[in-house]
């Protein structure tokens, strides 16, 4: 089975051994293509320098065999390790789940020229995306000591490899409020539900004015967070909102004054309040009359906000 960006769904496929062509077995799409020659070829590892691409197959297995296992079992350590530091919630089944990208990568040979605890943490974020938690790359490369630029270099090829690059759990928006408590606990050092739920609506109507649409959860998270705080009494700067989600002053600057320019921004933090009492969940909006113009336009979908199917909708 292979994920399918034509069909948006998980489809069985049909490979041609003569061309090297894997095709979607319900549309045709072609989803990978491998020429073949006999023609010794390279290609550049993770550092720059040269290898000889392909395999090598040895007529003994048993050898590479009982290597194979020492790389998996060595993977699901480093998964291991990094949920146990990180607290990720979710047990065994987050770690199996790494585990299976992980298995993904050795088999592709993605592991080679590349360190394990790289591999192993790209593993686990498309893990935590794929479950919801609410964890950032960030998270990942403060915990191994690195840039999150490496491991974000990591994580793109490592999607492109698995054919991930157009799923969505890679293509899809990443919702702004996973990160609130979580963010909100570490700013405060404690739990307060109701500077996280002031945070929450204010979230809720950053999405509703379309601020989310293009621009990373944690300049949202920091903005939201920033208003939620002061409006309970604490007095906390921006710098203090930085350290926590990981963004510059500026982009923090940048989002209030983007919600600053909103209908909800110039409102009193008790008329925002009784406003957001009114508004309707996002999830339990009904359909309203429109016009559909949305990619979907053509096929006779029913309009459901903002001009977008529901299904749209729901993307952005």
């Amino acid at each position: 089975m292979v994920y399918c960006t034509h069909c948006a769904d998980y489809c069985p496929y049909i490979k041609d051994p003569d061309k090297g062509y894997i095709c979607c077995g319900t549309c045709g799409k072609v989803l990978d293509q491998e020429i073949y020659t006999d023609e010794p070829t390279f290609v550049k590892d993770s550092s720059g320098a040269s290898r000889l691409a392909g395999n090598i197959l040895s007529s003994i297995e048993s050898g590479s065999s009982l290597s194979h296992e020492r790389t998996l079992m060595k993977g699901r350590d480093e998964i291991w390790q990094i949920v146990t530091s990180l607290h990720v919630g979710g047990g065994d089944t987050i770690i199996d789940m790494a585990h299976k990208f992980y298995t993904l990568a050795v088999d592709h040979n993605f592991t080679r020229g590349r360190r394990t605890t790289h591999v192993a943490a790209a593993c686990l974020y498309i893990a935590c995306r794929q479950s919801k938690k609410a964890y950032l790359l960030i998270d990942f490369s403060d915990y191994l000591k690195i840039s999150v630029y490496v491991l974000g270099a990591v994580f793109l090829q490592l999607c492109q490899v698995l054919l991930l690059a157009e799923h969505p759990i890679v293509q899809k928006l990443i919702d702004p409020s996973l990160f609130i408590h979580r963010f909100t606990e570490r700013l405060l050092g404690k739990r307060d539900n109701a500077v996280s739920d002031t945070a929450l609506r204010i979230v809720a109507s950053m999405k509703r004015d379309w601020m989310q649409t293009g621009r990373k959860p944690s300049g949202l998270c920091g903005a939201a967070l920033y208003i939620a705080a002061l409006s309970h009494g604490y007095n906390y700067t921006k710098s203090n909102i930085v350290a926590v989600v990981h963004v510059c002053e500026a982009t923090l600057t940048k989002r209030l004054i983007e919600f600053e320019n909103t209908d909800s921004g110039s409102l009193t933090i008790e008329d925002f309040l009784a406003k957001a009492d009114e508004e309707p969940p996002v999830s339990k909006f009904s359909p309203i009359s429109g016009e559909v113009l949305c990619k979907h336009k053509d096929k006779a979908a029913e309009h459901f906000a903002h001009g977008l199917c529901e299904k749209c909708y729901n993307k952005v």
